[in-house]
């Protein structure tokens, strides 16, 4: 016992060793992913505004300096430049050359101190102090003047240092949002698997206090975790209804065996005590004799039905004349009606074969006539059909006897039931295990048996069973 409280103690109790619980896990492991995947998006982005960026610039810059030819009119002789050639729009500086490369108006940026030679409708990409430059030249035919060139020059590191402050902004904000995220993610990562937590507690309750009889409580919904509480809350039942069998099969079996045990040792004392005859010991043995008998087949009993409960009884099914061998089960019978003046009448096709286990087949005949004959009414009668229909066999056994009342026929397939002892006529060598066997040999052969009773005119055990099992078992 100090061995199963332990265990108990360490399965139900709450585990000292603290661990992530599910809702942090799902927490750190869904932020996480979203953080590889913004910064993965992040970086195609960046990387995509990037070239977008330096493609804007150089497209501004040659869209300006083709715009300035119409800053240049040669008129009368004279070479006219619009002052508006001095604005700065966009970045982009502008001047005017002559063929000679000599500069005659417009601006260059201060920082911009390299030679360059012109070159018409080229991009050309320059360092001068430090910074990037693009530089375009566009050639300009002014007629009686000649070709003049126009240049623009504009910063990439300008738009490269725009740039990079987008990319610090960015990443300033990110693990802003990867917090706010994992806030939000955990409120309703928690509040998704709050039915969990009921489920937790509620096993926790039921384990601690030890009473199957509780249930997990839930409230309506149809998602995984609540079938799975309704799942839970069925295998409770189940579990609940087999220990109470279990206690109640302990409790009938102690009833059964407490009985025959105390009078095989009230015997036994006696003769120990008296002095008595012969006879009066071969007396006392033979009782003695019997209740042990009794016991014994007791005890087969519930061994064979437990084997049968746990799939372990092994069935042989063969070709039997089903006919011949109900035929003699029915003569064998009829010597144990006679003790009770019951006549056994029998209605039986002939010629009928069926695959079944033969040995099981008998304990089935045995027991429901045996049944018939142990609560049939003195001179009365034992109907016992048998006739098949189709792929089927169905037989019928039919008493006269006391019958069964409404209350206690759901139950007579239970073990070691017997209702009111009156019943039993006074015999008292009925287990209460014969019909839960007869249940089991009719499921046993993928059949079905069905009862009608009514009390004081007694009862009909009808079953059915298929003429050719099936290729595969299946379990019962």
């Amino acid at each position: 016992m100090l061995i199963k409280k332990e265990k108990s103690d360490c399965l139900c109790g709450k585990n000292k060793k603290q661990r992530i619980s599910a809702k942090w896990k799902l927490t750190i492991l869904y932020t996480g992913f979203l953080m590889l995947m913004a910064i993965a998006s992040l970086a195609i982005l960046l990387s995509i505004s990037n070239s977008q960026i330096l493609a804007s610039v150089k497209k501004q810059l040659e869209s300006e300096v083709l715009e300035g030819n119409e800053y240049l009119e040669w008129d009368d002789g004279e070479l006219e430049v619009d002052s508006d050639i001095m604005e700065v729009e966009s970045g982009v500086y502008l001047s005017v050359y002559d063929e000679e490369g000599q500069i005659i108006y417009g601006t260059i940026p201060y920082q911009f101190t390299e030679e360059v030679p012109l070159q018409s409708g080229q991009l050309r990409t320059l360092t001068s102090n430090g910074i990037k430059w693009y530089v375009f030249d566009n050639s300009v035919d002014l007629g009686g003047y000649g070709n003049v060139y126009v240049r623009g020059i504009t910063s990439v590191t300008k738009a490269e240092e725009s740039f990079l402050v987008l990319i610090r902004t960015s990443f300033i904000f990110l693990p802003l949002i990867v917090v706010i995220t994992a806030i939000i993610g955990y409120r309703f990562t928690s509040r998704t698997l709050r039915p969990v937590d009921n489920m937790i507690q509620g096993v926790q309750e039921i384990c601690e206090k030890e009473d199957l009889s509780k249930r997990i409580s839930m409230e309506a919904g149809n998602d995984e975790i609540h079938r799975l509480a309704q799942l839970f809350n069925q295998m409770l039942g189940q579990l609940e209804t087999a220990f109470e069998r279990e206690k109640q099969f302990t409790s009938d079996v102690s009833h059964e065996l407490r009985t025959p045990i105390t009078v095989i040792l009230s015997h036994c004392e006696y003769l120990l005590e008296q002095d008595m005859s012969k006879e009066e010991q071969k007396r006392e043995i033979e009782v003695i004799y019997k209740k042990a008998r009794n016991m014994a087949q007791l005890v087969s009993q519930i061994l064979m039905i437990s084997r049968a409960e746990r799939d372990k009884l092994p069935i042989h099914f063969e070709e039997v004349p089903i006919s011949e061998l109900t035929e003699m089960i029915v003569d064998e019978q009829q010597e144990i009606a006679k003790k009770k003046n019951i006549t056994i009448q029998q209605e039986l096709e002939e010629g009928l074969m069926a695959e079944v286990d033969e040995t099981f087949l008998i304990r089935l005949w045995v027991n429901l006539i045996s049944n018939a004959i142990s609560y049939g009414k003195e001179n009365g009668t034992v109907m016992v059909t048998l006739y098949g229909e189709g792929d089927k066999i169905r037989g019928q056994v039919k008493d006269d006897g006391i019958g069964i009342s409404k209350e206690d026929l759901p139950h007579i397939w239970e073990r070691f039931y017997r209702a009111d002892q009156s019943r039993t006529l006074g015999q008292d060598s009925s287990s209460g295990l014969g019909l839960p066997m007869v249940k089991w040999i009719i499921k046993a052969h993928h059949g079905e048996i069905h009862v009608e009773s009514e009390e004081g005119k007694g009862t009909t055990f009808s079953f059915v069973i298929p003429k050719k099992q099936q290729k595969v078992a299946d379990s019962f």
